[in-house]
C-alpha cells in the first residue's frame, strides 16, 4: 500500500496516510499535476482510464510519503506520458473536489520536445491535444466529461496567465 503525506491547509505535514483513507475521510494529501503543450500551444489532455474516460491532466498522480512535487511530479510524467524533460512549477494550491476528496495540487508544465513521442501504456491509453479555448468551452457546458481535479487546476491556470 503506498502512503502519502497528510497535509493541512498550508500544506504543512501532519501525518501518514494512504489513497483508499484519504479519500473516503476527507484527509488532504498532496497530488501533482503536468499540463503538457505542443508546440503550437495546444494542451495534451488524458483520457482518464480509471473514471470511465473523463478528461482529465495530461499527467496526474499522487505524492508518495517523503517525496517533494517536484520529485514526485516528474516520477509521474515518466511513468504516464515518457516525458523526462523539465518541468515547470506554477502553483501549489488547495482543490476541493466534492465528496470527501481534497487534494494539496502541485501544477507543473512544459512543452513537449519535438522529438517525444506518446506511447499508449498500462497508465495512459490516449491524449487528445486541444486548444485551451476549447477545453474551457467544453468545461463550461460539459462539466461533467472532466474530472473535477482538472476543472480545478484549470480555474488555477487560467488565474495564473491572467496576472
Amino acid at each position: 500500500m503506498e502512503l502519502f503525506d497528510e497535509v493541512d491547509i498550508n500544506d504543512n505535514v501532519i501525518g501518514v496516510t494512504h489513497k483508499q483513507e484519504a479519500h473516503t475521510t476527507g484527509k488532504l494529501h498532496r497530488v501533482g499535476a503536468v499540463y503538457v503543450f505542443n508546440d503550437t500551444g495546444k494542451l495534451y489532455v488524458q483520457v482518464h482510464k480509471k473514471s470511465g474516460g473523463l478528461y482529465d491532466h495530461s499527467v496526474g498522480g499522487h505524492i508518495s510519503q517523503g517525496e517533494t512535487y517536484a520529485v514526485g511530479t516528474k516520477r509521474e510524467a515518466e511513468e504516464e506520458l515518457g516525458i523526462t524533460q523539465s518541468l515547470e512549477e506554477l502553483s501549489v494550491f488547495y482543490s476541493d473536489e466534492g465528496t470527501e476528496m481534497q487534494h494539496m495540487f502541485g501544477l507543473y508544465m512544459c512543452v513537449a520536445d519535438r522529438s517525444w513521442v506518446f506511447i499508449p501504456n498500462d497508465e495512459v491509453e490516449e491524449i487528445i491535444p486541444m486548444e485551451l479555448s476549447e477545453i474551457i468551452k467544453l468545461m463550461n457546458n460539459e462539466p461533467h466529461r472532466f474530472t473535477r481535479g482538472f476543472i480545478n487546476t484549470m480555474a488555477e491556470y487560467n488565474r495564473l496567465i491572467s496576472q
